[in-house]
């Protein structure tokens, strides 16, 4: 058997699905809502028997390796790796190599960048920026830790990397280089980022000076994504599991300082807000998110943006003050006592609240009233009752406000926001919902003779459809809208078929629940009577 089969043997999909999405139990299947797209109405369907998730919504379908790797943004290699620890099989082959020719491997690159880097920093002829680091209170052991290094040269990594066995065009392409003559990141203190599992996936480089640009970071690619990636969360994640809570700065030298001052349970976004996939890795571990971001413009943007994605998540929020506008580093620096500072942390509307005033001139009534609605405009969002309350008392506590005016208040735009969408969606609600479920019923079942392929798959109709059917197999053979259903008559299935027709399966399943035997052949004899049509008229 081979590896991938031997790990979805023994691990269970619903499993894997139950740590990202909360599911319901549906007759022998599970529903959700599916994680990697919005929606309103459960379509996301799990199937412990057949071992397999499939979103009739989207249309895409995942086994337990696949389902990992897309929402973990992770490779085959390190989904296989988990699951395999989990599955307690022993990985007794050199996977990466099985996989891909050295020079291929993006992974491997950047670990090998990442080291050279890491090396170039204690080169005697680059004290100067060990010294920028060490000037920065930066200890060694954090240097180390976090592997920080320097590019020293324009060319050198590339002349390396080229003799341990990658092409020049694939170092080219992988990020690192501008040109065959330019290090993106010469003259710069790099800061490698990594994921989950601890393995490189793009860098950071900081100048020496004051020139601009301040921060390079490497481009985008098919392992790096900045809005899913946090910054030191492959060291911080067992210190957050253990304290069910984190703390979010913002760039690397936050991080950094709150890691070296022993606050271990903290993680670094890249300048922006903290996205959904950011708090999707995070609700694996964390219950309370202290949001501690600059306190500068972008700063208090990013945290009100934060905000707004942290809502009904089952998370709770708190926002740091630092005195006297400082940012994490210059606060620990300082000698601050990070950790006290939760004690005076805010709630999500105390932290509206305090950022109105700024804003309004609660001193009037107008000012006052401006405020509460803008506090109403983020509690109406919410869907926990509790929350809600909570959140009212406040206002009516800081701003001397009846709870019966905030909640008529309350209803009123509540009440407004839901007529809206009433009207808005009126023709989505009726019209575009059947174009959806025509659109997600080709997505799943691109053709009446895949279908039909399902049909015979699950109910075992094979003598029905060859005592039906006026043609030959030869006959289906001429169309690419047909190979799948040649291909099962034939007994030539491939894996990819298998898992076209799991899916096609698991939707019969669900379209039939309380269909008897009878109406099931119907409908495949009036499916095949459909193929006819199209074979003549072909």
């Amino acid at each position: 058997m081979a590896l991938a089969q031997d790990i979805e043997s023994r691990i269970q999909i619903l499993d894997i699905v139950n740590r990202y999405v909360s599911t319901k139990k549906a007759w022998v299947n599970y529903k959700g809502l599916c994680p990697f797209h919005s929606e309103k109405s459960p379509s996301f369907v799990i199937s412990p028997t057949k071992n397999i998730a499939h979103c009739f919504s989207c249309g895409k379908g995942w086994g337990p390796i696949n389902f990992l790797m897309e929402i973990e943004k992770i490779d085959f290699r390190e989904a296989i790796t988990i699951l395999a620890k989990e599955a307690w099989i022993e990985m007794k082959t050199q996977f990466s190599v099985e996989q891909s020719e050295k020079w291929k491997d993006l992974y491997k690159l950047y670990k090998e960048a990442t080291e050279w880097y890491h090396q170039a920093l204690f080169l005697p002829e680059n004290s100067i920026a060990l010294s920028y680091l060490t000037d920065r209170k930066i200890s060694i052991d954090t240097i180390k830790r976090f592997q920080l290094g320097y590019s020293s040269s324009p060319r050198d990594l590339l002349f390396y990397l080229k003799n341990t066995g990658f092409e020049t065009s694939f170092i080219i392409d992988s990020g690192l280089f501008v040109s065959e003559t330019r290090d993106k990141f010469f003259g710069r203190i790099t800061f490698p980022i990594a994921n989950t599992m601890g393995h490189t996936v793009a860098f950071t480089g900081r100048v020496l000076t004051d020139a601009l640009p301040k921060y390079l970071n490497s481009p985008a690619s098919h392992i790096f994504d900045k809005s899913s990636i946090l910054y030191g969360l492959h060291l911080a994640k067992q210190a957050v599991s253990k304290l069910w809570e984190v703390f979010i700065v913002e760039w690397q030298m936050d991080t950094i300082a709150l890691h070296q001052a022993s606050i271990d349970n903290a993680v670094g976004i890249s300048g922006t807000a903290l996205t959904k996939d950011h708090i999707r890795s995070l609700k694996r571990f964390a219950r309370t998110i202290y949001l501690a971001l600059d306190s500068d413009n972008a700063g208090i943007k990013a945290t009100f943006s934060s905000i707004e994605n942290l809502l009904n998540e089952d998370i709770e929020i708190r926002i740091i003050q630092i005195p006297n506008g400082k940012d994490p580093d210059e606060y620990i620096k300082s000698g601050g006592d990070f950790l006290s500072l939760r004690e005076t942390s805010l709630s999500v509307i105390e932290f509206y609240l305090r950022e109105g005033w700024r804003e309004y001139d609660i001193n009037t009534l107008i000012g006052k009233k401006k405020l509460i609605e803008k506090c109403l405009e983020i509690i109406v969002r919410l869907g926990s009752q509790l929350e809600v309350d909570f959140y009212l008392q406040e206002i009516s506590r800081q701003l001397i406000v009846g709870m019966d005016a905030l909640y008529s208040e309350y209803r009123k735009i509540k009440s407004d926001i839901q007529r809206k969408k009433t009207v808005e969606n009126k023709f989505e609600t009726q019209k575009e919902w059947e174009k959806d479920v025509e659109s997600s019923w080709k997505k799943y079942a691109p053709s009446l003779a895949d279908m039909i392929a399902g049909y015979i798959y699950r109910y075992q109709f094979l003598d029905l459809f060859s005592a039906n059917f006026l043609y030959t197999v030869d006959d289906l053979t001429n169309g690419t809208d047909t190979a799948l259903l040649s291909r099962t008559l034939l007994s030539t299935l491939e894996s990819d078929d298998i898992e076209m027709l799991r899916i096609i399966d698991l939707h019969l399943e669900s379209d039939h629940i309380n269909a008897n035997p009878e109406l099931i052949e119907r409908a495949f004899r009036d499916l095949l009577r459909w193929l006819h049509s199209f074979l003549f008229s072909s």
